[in-house]
């Protein structure tokens, strides 16, 4: 059975939503963010953001690691674009490759003690741009309200593309 979706938005007469000019801004936004992040990411640590959310997916992942297409998934990429980004993090001595403990033709990726070093500090450098950038237009309930939606509205695609 199908999961009932509430309508949320304003359907007042008159009132008309300019989905294109929301979308290009969102894209925009979300632009400059990665921009400003990756920048500063590269800087102070050596590490793109592509890698730093991969570190991230992968941290959170259970203790043996996530598949490579595991991962890809959680990133929303290909398959093939993830290997080659795994192989890159893996040569710079962030994640090793170990075997799957449910299948031993298959591998996972986890963070070395490096790794994990690398992003506990990026952590600290990205949260820190990003507050540079919302802090002074968004006050913390404003952030938390904005992280809600955007989460909310991801799981929506998600749920979207399974169904």
């Amino acid at each position: 059975m199908p999961a009932t979706r509430t309508s949320r938005r304003s359907d007042r007469p008159g009132e008309r939503r300019d989905g294109v000019q929301w979308l290009s801004d969102l894209i925009r936004l979300e632009i400059v963010l990665w921009g400003r992040i990756d920048a500063r990411l590269k800087e102070k640590h050596g590490l793109p953001l592509s890698s730093f959310e991969s570190l991230s997916f992968i941290s959170r992942s259970h203790e043996h690691g996530l598949r490579v297409g595991e991962l890809a998934e959680a990133l929303g990429v290909t398959v093939g674009g993830t290997s080659k980004l795994v192989d890159r993090i893996e040569r710079s001595g962030l994640i090793r490759r170990e075997p799957d403990p449910d299948d031993r033709r298959a591998s996972r990726v986890a963070l070395t003690p490096d790794g994990q070093r690398t992003l506990a500090a990026a952590v600290e450098t990205y949260e820190a741009e990003l507050a540079s950038v919302l802090d002074g237009v968004l006050g913390r309930t404003e952030q938390a309200l904005l992280h809600s939606l955007v989460a909310r509205l991801l799981a929506s695609t998600r749920e979207g593309a399974s169904s």
